[in-house]
């Protein structure tokens, strides 16, 4: 067995630092935070990187640079209580996360092209784009002047991720897309959660749910991201276009 390609052991390390990564937030236990935290990301960066190397590809490239972005982020949000500017770094490496992402989206879609499955695609991002302009529209009273254009600009990007992903649909493999698609959800749900408890109104237990929302997420992606990749008929149309 493969211990850097098998799902079920890198799973469950990864629910193991996404467990402890929680119990030290909810507790403020900041070196167990320091050790679980930054575990998340590169777990789940080394089992797609090991599993997708064969077949790699700027899709796969750019997917791994999201991750590595978030990571980037993740740690930048550690230490947000020792210096509020860390927020800006992380959210400044995550919106680098969210624009590799929708690269490597796009790509897809620009590989696959034709217009099948453009309704149900352009209603699931009409969803989409709604809930982002009406998110903003509460948020912006609420920032202060040298917060605003940065965070709306986070949530722009991250509204046009989940857009793209939307349209990925009948343009990969179903379980690749839906994989990806929740996974963008979840990731919106989480952030959304994250500057409703900072900028509106303090939520007791988010902290806890937007850490398990946010993990979700980038698991999701990676797995349908992987999926695409594994694909047989992307890899033989990759083959066919390197013959």
């Amino acid at each position: 067995m493969d211990i850097k390609r098998n799902t079920w052991v890198n799973g469950g390390a990864y629910l193991l630092a996404l467990i402890g990564t929680i119990v030290a937030e909810a507790k403020g236990i900041h070196a167990l935070e320091y050790v679980c935290k930054p575990a998340l990301l590169i777990i789940l960066s080394s089992w797609f990187f090991f599993n997708s190397r064969r077949y790699g590809d700027r899709f796969t490239l750019m997917v791994q640079l999201g991750l590595f972005f978030s990571l980037i982020g993740d740690v930048a949000l550690m230490f947000v209580h020792l210096d509020e500017f860390n927020f800006l770094i992380g959210l400044g490496a995550f919106l680098l996360a969210h624009i590799c992402y929708t690269i490597a989206f796009v790509r897809n879609i620009s590989e696959v092209g034709g217009m099948d499955g453009w309704i149900l695609s352009s209603i699931l991002s009409l969803v989409i784009g709604l809930f982002a302009i009406l998110f903003s529209w509460e948020l912006q009273p609420r920032l202060d002047e040298d917060m605003v254009l940065p965070v709306l600009s986070y949530v722009a990007v991250i509204a046009i991720m989940g857009i793209v992903a939307c349209f990925r649909y009948m343009r990969t493999f179903p379980r690749s897309f839906w994989l990806v698609f929740v996974g963008a959800i979840c990731f919106i749900a989480s952030d959304s959660l994250l500057a409703t408890n900072r900028f509106i109104r303090p939520i007791t237990w988010a902290p806890v749910v937007l850490m398990a929302l946010y993990a979700t997420a980038q698991f999701l992606i990676a797995s349908g991201s992987l999926l695409h990749v594994l694909d047989p008929d992307t890899i033989r149309r990759k083959q066919a276009t390197e013959a």
